[in-house]
């Protein structure tokens, strides 16, 4: 069965494309870590201009990893990256452990710009299945590494300690300082948000923290003002460009079972995506996908008044779920994304669209 959905998603694609001149020149996908359908029903009831209103296109995903009904973040992503299901803890390769192409992998066979921008580590599970390769989602030096040989144009997040020497407060055991290999390579490099804000024209990687970067509430920064940055470089590409963008700790919140931060950082990545939204309207070249690799803390809204004031939230997990996710989209092709998607057929779509350039 899943072979026959296979060919008749690309049978689908195919036709949808054919002759087709109205591709994008640009592909943003938004990936709201953990975010399910419950998690964007608050956004929207607590906030009449959300900017989930602004979508013309709707539709679900299945979020199935290959060997498991509830997927993780790693099996979620390379879904949503390469196309094709895997098994938990496995990123940028399929269930037997051969890589896979990404669609960055496409886009830069296509001369396009790429980049992702984060709120969790560069190298943690979902951004990783997009620029690296690895059965083992914890191996965070490998993939560090990776990345030092590619030439994604805008990496935005924290994880510098995977980059760095033990010796100089690093974890990496081997003595290398990939940041000095990224500067060797023609990249900036920054560590805080006041150089990073100052005006870049060219290729950088803004490792903001040791880790991940604090939550939404605690930061002078907003996931929208990374997003802007990002965007100022990668639309200089007359080619186009394709960006990721993940809300990362909205997965944190569910985990916790804490309807405040959960809030904030759905508040964070809704704010992002009118930042997109905005950038996508004024150029109409540009597929904007919003979506999630899984949903987390089984979240359902169960009391509050009817115009969206004390929204009560119970969860009834501290782990993902098996329940589907929206997919939200807007710009040249949206339409190929709606009804109910298996997750991996969105990546297959997106594969789709860059290999019709």
């Amino acid at each position: 069965m899943k072979k026959i959905l296979f060919l008749l998603s690309i049978i689908f694609c195919s036709v949808a494309f054919a002759g087709n001149p109205n591709l994008p020149k640009n592909i943003i996908i938004m990936i709201g870590d953990g975010m399910g359908v419950s998690q964007v029903s608050f956004s929207i009831l607590t906030n009449p201009s959300s900017a989930f209103k602004r979508f013309p296109v709707t539709g679900f995903s299945i979020t199935c990893s290959a060997d498991k009904l509830i997927t993780d973040s790693a099996a979620g992503g390379t879904a949503l990256a390469c196309g094709e299901r895997t098994k938990n803890g496995s990123i940028g390769v399929d269930s037997t452990g051969k890589i896979l192409s990404s669609i960055f992998d496409l886009a830069l066979q296509k001369n396009l710009s790429t980049g992702i921008v984060v709120t969790s580590e560069v190298t943690n599970a979902t951004p990783a299945t997009f620029l690296g390769h690895t059965p083992d989602r914890h191996n965070n030096e490998l993939l560090a590494e990776q990345y030092t040989l590619l030439e994604t144009q805008v990496v935005i997040g924290g994880g510098r300690r995977y980059f760095v020497p033990d010796t100089s407060g690093g974890k990496r055991k081997d003595n290398v300082d990939l940041l000095v290999k990224l500067k060797e390579k023609g990249y900036l490099v920054f560590d805080n948000f006041e150089d990073l804000n100052k005006l870049v024209s060219q290729k950088y990687y803004a490792l903001l923290e040791k880790e991940a970067l604090k939550p939404a509430e605690k930061r002078n920064y907003s996931l929208s003002d990374l997003t802007k940055k990002a965007l100022h470089v990668l639309s200089q590409n007359k080619k186009g460009f394709v960006l990721m963008i993940e809300g990362s700790q909205i997965d944190n919140g569910g985990h916790e079972n804490n309807q405040e931060r959960l809030v904030n950082e759905m508040n964070d990545f809704e704010k992002a995506m009118q930042t997109v939204l905005d950038f996508s309207e004024k150029n109409n070249e540009t597929l904007v996908v919003v979506t999630a690799d899984h949903e987390t803390g089984g979240v359902a809204i169960t009391g509050g008044e009817v115009d969206g004031k004390k929204l009560k939230i119970e969860f009834t997990t501290k782990n993902h779920s098996a329940a589907m996710v929206g997919v939200y989209a807007t710009g040249p092709l949206s339409e190929i994304f709606s009804g109910i998607n298996e997750n991996y057929e969105i990546g297959l779509k997106l594969m789709k669209l860059i290999e019709r350039r």
